[in-house]
């Protein structure tokens, strides 16, 4: 199996480099990530054990990467059920505040072991990028220097390593706040009110990048204006061609926006995960979806209907502009991407003469 990933990013090789090469942080918030030990660091390699559980499978295996920062890293297994592993990260600087990441992966999984988990560990490999640049937004602005990831935002080592040897999966963390274990989805819309207040949902959404310029009292009046949406793997939230008044912030899982779903035609677009937006300019415009919203593994959503944030205007105006000023951030990030896309694209088409 091959992994080949190309992105631009609005933030220097640098940054993206010290994102990539901690390891000690991913199971904050790679999807399928549980637990994570350095076991060896200096100017030239790092070296770490992973372990990967996804749909109760688990995965344990260590690499020991040479690099250097902030523009080459190899990926080189060490240990684990694999025939063959090899990866490597390149990161090109544009220019002080931008950079193009490529990622390769070669591997191949042995014995009947690897074969089961093959289909976990390519879903892993293949969201791997994705939500690097996701973890990106959160924690480095645009343009900007790193801003280090706060001690809560991973995983205790501690916890994370003994939940992987009694074989249970640690709580998932994403973006600094922890997401309380999903609970029966017979039932899978709810509004938050008084239990949303009372839960680590509060400081699910407090953490978030849409409550960033909120007060406390500001971000528990948003609370009770959301309602807590649980999807099972494969589940569709929103359907393509569909007109929906919902904006949505995931805060566990992955989400992925597809277009065609169901059909042989399907292709993914997109992979979103948890401290992403989902649907916001559709939210923005009334527009009717240009793709389904399918929950790629176990995803928790909170959604927020237009005309019930529209309904906190009276009581809280500047509560709706900071979201607002939120969810345009976001936007604006979008543009800044695909305008580096566009250069990058109209670059590599003049340098060909315009041959492909």
């Amino acid at each position: 199996m091959e992994v080949n990933k190309t992105v631009l990013v609005p933030h220097s090789a640098e940054d993206m480099f010290d994102l990539i090469e901690a390891a000690e942080h991913y199971p904050a918030f790679m999807p399928g990530c549980r637990a994570a030990l350095i076991l060896e660091r200096d100017d030239s390699v790092v070296a770490a054990r992973l372990t990967l559980r996804q749909a109760g499978i688990s995965i344990e295996l260590e690499t020991r990467n040479p690099k250097r920062r902030p523009t080459w890293m190899e990926v080189k297994l060490t240990r684990g059920p694999f025939r063959h592993f090899h990866g490597e990260w390149r990161l090109t600087p544009l220019n002080a505040q931008a950079c193009r990441i490529d990622f390769t992966l070669a591997y191949e999984l042995h014995g009947v072991a690897g074969r089961i988990a093959a289909p976990v560990f390519a879903r892993i490999a293949e969201n791997m990028v994705d939500a690097f640049v996701s973890r990106a937004e959160r924690v480095l602005p645009v343009g900007g220097s790193a801003i280090k990831a706060p001690v809560a935002a991973a995983v205790p080592q501690a916890v994370a390593e003994s939940a992987a040897s009694v074989g249970e999966p640690a709580t998932p963390m994403r973006a600094g706040f922890a997401v309380p274990p999903s609970t029966s989805s017979s039932s899978p819309t709810h509004p938050i009110g008084a239990s949303m207040i009372d839960s680590t949902l509060l400081q699910t959404l407090r953490a978030s990048k849409l409550a960033a310029e909120l007060t406390d009292e500001e971000c528990r009046m948003l609370a009770e204006a959301m309602d807590l949406r649980r999807l099972k793997d494969g589940e569709v939230l929103v359907n393509e061609g569909q007109a929906d008044e919902h904006f949505y912030l995931i805060i566990k899982g992955v989400l992925g926006v597809v277009k065609g779903a169901g059909t042989p035609e399907r292709v993914t677009l997109n992979t979103l995960s948890a401290g992403d937006f989902a649907g916001e300019l559709s939210w923005l415009d009334g527009a009717k979806r240009y793709a389904s919203l399918v929950a790629l593994s176990e995803t928790d959503v909170l959604g927020l209907e237009r005309v019930k944030l529209e309904g906190l205007l009276t009581r809280d105006p500047m509560l709706v502009y900071r979201v607002m000023r939120a969810i345009i951030r976001a936007v604006h990030q979008i543009q800044y991407r695909l305008s580096m896309q566009q250069t990058e694209l109209s670059n590599y088409i003049y340098k060909q003469h315009g041959k492909y």
